[in-house]
């Protein structure tokens, strides 16, 4: 085989393994416990190891073809579980990121104007304080008390809410910011700003949205291990703890994201000016350039 498709193959090997092989292995494993122990013995280790080694010598006696079956059905399972979760994952990232269907519109509408209201509050008391005291003239304590409610506001969201969601909000919000900088529209120049990066900055561009889709996933397998709980108690906690971890992990992810999106913006603009040969007086943040990109962006002439 040549290297490069050698090479390959490994990688995909790797990411199979590591993203449905292994984390469904798991859950299987959990399942065959479940029904093993139950509500009534769920922490009887002497059981489960009474059960689990009964199965083993039956699996022992078969013939080495219905060894071999046994196995892929384990494996075949494994696999399975982890395309179910990975399947729904892409569904779950829509709640995540505040694209709820119709039928959830109105309370992400209510959530969305709570999100808004508290983060309109605190922008007028920052906004309040500073015009109440020339920059120049702020000592250390109002300093720091701008910072907190500032640090409070950006903790719901960088921009004025728009999603009911953080995770959607702060995706919204680079396109908000840098549409204000710079008069772009992302979605339509995101695909020509890519062919001009360096591999290293696609390379940590990829590695950001794998953390964030890798919570994703975590929380879909804390779905997978809540609906166990209904069979064995442990698993129901096994689901808060896979839940917190994939929350926490999946909003740092799409923070760090977003930043890395806004920068990516910020550093290679006018290279992308420059490739595409966009003709306007101006260096960014001109927003005639970024009205001219969304032109050649959008076909429009």
């Amino acid at each position: 085989m040549p290297p490069v498709l050698d090479g390959l193959s490994q990688k995909l090997a790797e990411k199979w393994l590591s993203e449905l092989a292994v984390p469904g292995l798991l859950f299987v494993a959990a399942a065959a416990t479940g029904v093993v122990l139950g509500h009534g013995s769920a922490l009887d280790r002497s059981a489960l190891f009474e059960r689990f080694g009964h199965w083993a010598t039956q699996a022992g006696q078969l013939p080495t073809l219905g060894q071999i079956g046994v196995v892929a059905a384990i494996v075949l399972a494994s696999v399975a579980s982890g395309a179910f979760v990975r399947a729904c994952a892409d569904g779950v990232e829509r709640i995540w990121t505040g694209e709820w269907p119709a039928f959830a519109r109105p309370l992400a509408d209510r959530l969305t104007a709570r999100r808004l209201r508290h983060w309109e509050e605190i922008e007028a008391e920052i906004t309040r304080l500073r015009g109440a005291s020339p920059a120049h003239r702020r000592g250390e304590v109002l300093r720091r008390d701008l910072e907190e409610r500032a640090a409070r506001r950006d903790a719901i969201a960088p921009a004025p809410p728009a999603r009911p969601t953080f995770t959607g909000d702060r995706m919204a919000a680079a396109e908000t910011r840098l549409r204000h900088q710079y008069g772009i529209d992302l979605a339509a120049c995101w695909t020509r700003l890519w062919v001009v990066l360096p591999e290293d900055v696609r390379t940590e561009l990829r590695t950001s949205r794998a953390r964030f889709d890798a919570g994703v996933t975590g929380s879909v397998w804390a779905g997978c291990y809540a609906a166990l709980g209904c069979l064995w108690w442990p698993a129901a906690v096994a689901a808060v703890v896979t839940g917190l971890v994939a929350w926490r992990r999946g909003r740092g992810a799409v923070t760090v994201h977003a930043e890395l999106v806004e920068s990516t913006v910020d550093v290679y603009l006018k290279r992308l000016v420059e490739e595409l040969g966009v003709d306007a007086s101006g260096d960014p943040p001109d927003p005639r350039l970024g009205a001219a990109l969304n032109r050649v962006a959008r076909k429009a002439g």
